[in-house]
Formats: C-alpha cells, structure tokens, sequence
C-alpha cells in the first residue's frame, strides 16, 4: 500500500469529470490525440480544478448499527468484557466504510486485537493503580500520579498517530506526527491557562490546539494547514457566551416563577428551614425541594449544550480553513443547536432505556 504520494488527490476524477490537484494544461498546439501513446495522453490530457464542494456521505442506517451494537452487547457480556477492543473496531468500521468522500467509503484498519493490545495495558496500570493502597504503599500512589501528568501528552500522540494511521482513503494512510511538549503545551498548559482566565483566554487556547492538530496531520506525502485568525475564534466564544446568559435567564426567570406560584406560608416555612438548617423541613416541601435541585441539573444541561454549541463552531471555523497540499479545500456547516440537541436527547433515550 502506498502511503507517500507526491499529490494524494492527483487524478482523482469526481462525478463530473474534472480532475482534482492536476497541473494545468497550457493552451496550444501539441500532437494529436491518435499520435501519441496512452501514456503520453494522461499525462499531457487537459487537466482541471473542482471549483465546487462536494459534500460527504453517510450510507448507513439505524438498523445497520443496532444489529452491529446488539451483537457487539452480546458477545461483550459473553466474553465477560473481553470484546469490548473488537465491539469498538466494528462500531468505528460501520461508521467509516459508510461514510463516502466521492464515492468511495473511508477503511479503518485497525483490528480488534490492536485496540486489544493497548486495552489490556491500561487496565492492568489502572488496576495496579489503584490496588497500591490495599499493599500498603499509598506513597507510591502519589508518585505515580505526578508521572501521570507527564505521560498525558505521550498518550494523546499515540492515540492521535494510532487513529490517524487506522484511517485511509483509496489506498492512502493518513497520518499524525506531533511532538511531546508541543502537545503537552496545546492540550494541557493552554486550556488550564484559559481556564485560569475566566474563559478569555480559550478561544485562543481553541485555535492553537485546532491548529496544531490541522498542520501535523498528513494525507500520503501532503499535508495539512488551518489558517483560521484567532478573530473568528473570539466571535465563537462571544456568541456562546451571549447563548449561555439568555438560556441561564429564561432557566432562571422559569424557576423563580414556580417558586413565587408557591404558597407564601411554605416560603416562608422553606426560608426558616434554610435559616435553621432543618433538613427535614426542608425536604418535606416537595414543590420547593424539586425546584432547587432542577437548578443544577437544568445548569449541567445548559453548560454541556453550549459547551458542544461552541465545540461545533470551532470546528466549522477549523476545518473551513482547512487546506491540503495541491490546493484542496474544505468546508462544514454544522448546526451547534443540532448537534447539542443531538447530544442531550441521545443521553436521554440511553439513561430511559438502560
């Protein structure tokens, strides 16, 4: 298989026939068609750039992927968990050779057995973790985690470098070459530095991580570039966080109108109660109960929805500033509303049927 093409998209003929990443063919004269060999005439054949997008595909369905999930279900619980490297490499595999770029289906490499290698690693570290305190030796627990935090970016290069190269499209690999500290300063330093910051720092933390991920991918022997400004990133957390303060409000102004719908007599018996701390009291008001634990419930939702909104934003932002080697573009339109919704009713539908 070859993995190191000067032009992955070379010769790449789409539906309607132009020619993707081919050089230009120079108007003039030359020899005509019936003179030259077959080999001369695709290399001298007029060559055009796609001018337009076009879009992906994804031919599997619900069905497909119940019975590949029902089956993976099945031989996990047989196999007392054993399955659970194998149930992911079908699950990636159905989702890849169904998704379509130009007709043809993306091919996940990676077996069951690779995932396998890795899976047993990791839960013979963490079960030696966490046995250390039951063999007397706690110290050496908190030593351990100190060198936890130094593995963490060698871990996500392997585990970035290892999906990369699992991936390939018409006989290509893609793969990822990023180095220790720049990931540990992308993917650890830069977001505990946003946070740090009461979020202003993020979106720049975002578009740093985005862009180191973009510019140490590769496809064959070309590679990738994000060229988003920071600008465009500041304009995703702006309106993330003007979405955050308008939900919060309506949450807000939704859960005071229960609480002022109450009888003043249990107000005024729940306000005594907090004063007191008489929990009991406190609990026997169902309706005032109920309201105050919906407000940290009804604020996780709010947070991981905007959370995936401006996830959907910055990826939209990166990959539609994405470009590869030969002069491939790319664009996403995803909708963050749907996607958070997405997210919340599929967490939802798997909480209510187990």
């Amino acid at each position: 298989m070859s993995n190191t093409p000067s032009n992955p998209f070379a010769n790449l003929t789409p539906p309607n026939g132009n020619v993707i990443g081919g050089p230009s063919q120079p108007a003039g004269g030359g020899p005509g068609v019936g003179q030259q060999s077959g080999r001369q005439q695709g290399q001298q054949a007029e060559r055009r750039t796609v001018s337009r997008f076009t879009a992906l595909k994804f031919d599997g369905t619900g069905l497909q992927l119940f019975g590949v999930q029902a089956v993976n279900l099945l031989l996990t619980v047989v196999t007392l968990g054993i399955w659970i490297p194998w149930a992911r490499a079908r699950k990636r595999r159905f989702f890849y050779n169904n998704t379509q770029i130009l007709g043809e289906g993306i091919d996940y490499l990676a077996t069951g057995f690779d995932l396998f290698k890795g899976w047993v690693v990791i839960s013979i570290l963490v079960a030696g973790f966490y046995a250390l305190p039951f063999l007397g030796l706690p110290f050496v627990q908190e030593a351990i985690s100190g060198l936890l935090f130094l593995v963490y970016p060698w871990a996500i290069n392997r585990t970035l470098r290892f999906n990369a190269r699992s991936l390939a499209w018409r006989d290509v690999r893609f793969n990822f070459q990023g180095g220790y500290w720049a990931s540990f300063w992308y993917f650890f330093i830069l977001p505990i530095i946003g946070i740090l910051s009461l979020g202003l720092l993020v979106p720049l933390a975002s578009k740093a991580m985005r862009s180191y991920i973009a510019r140490n991918y590769s496809f064959g022997g070309a590679s990738f570039v994000s060229e988003a400004g920071v600008l465009s990133y500041y304009g995703a957390g702006i309106k993330t966080l003007l979405l955050f303060i308008i939900f919060a409000g309506v949450i807000l102004g939704s859960l005071y109108g229960v609480l002022i719908a109450t009888e003043p007599t249990q107000l005024m018996a729940l306000s005594a109660a907090l004063q007191s701390g008489d929990i009991d009291t406190i609990l026997q008001d169902v309706g005032a109960s109920s309201v105050m634990t919906a407000i940290p419930i009804a604020f996780f939702v709010l947070f991981f929805a905007t959370a995936t909104y401006y996830r959907a934003l910055t990826r939209n932002l990166m990959v539609g500033s994405l470009r590869l080697d030969g002069g491939v573009r790319f664009r996403s339109n995803l909708s963050g509303g749907v996607l958070a919704w997405i997210m919340i009713t599929n967490a939802l539908l798997v909480i209510l049927t187990a």
